[in-house]
């Protein structure tokens, strides 16, 4: 089923964030990734097509553990069959694939923001030193 995610906005959204770059780095140390260094990794990730992505995603939920917290941060921008947003209320109704997919949903959608690890001064600097 395919998850409906909410806006990535507010504080939420930087945790949500945050435990996004904790599973690809999760996946980055596995030994098939283990030799690229982050930026590599992090810059291939983001050229990928959206069904590459997901697949490394899913591999990364499947391997990477995250902290309750971080969970939290991503399965908050899910929602219930009501409409009614995961929170401690009722997210203990989950089962392990739901978690699973609402984590994938979320990742997905933070995946699609274009982020640089590199400011543009940093790379002007770098480009100019050579």
């Amino acid at each position: 089923m395919a998850r409906v995610v909410a806006p990535l906005v507010g504080i939420k959204s930087l945790k949500a964030l945050n435990a996004f770059h904790t599973l690809l780095l999760g996946l980055k140390m596995l030994p098939a990734y283990m030799s690229q260094d982050y930026q590599t990794f992090y810059s291939s990730f983001g050229a990928m097509r959206d069904s590459e992505k997901e697949t490394k995603l899913r591999e990364a939920v499947a391997f990477v553990q995250l902290a309750p917290e971080e969970v939290d941060a991503l399965i908050g921008f899910c929602s219930d069959k009501n409409g009614v947003p995961y929170s401690d209320v009722n997210k203990g109704n989950l089962t392990v694939d739901e978690i699973f997919e609402c984590i994938v949903a979320v990742c997905m959608e933070i995946g699609r923001i274009k982020i640089d690890l590199v400011s543009d001064d940093e790379k002007k600097k770098l480009q100019t030193s050579r």
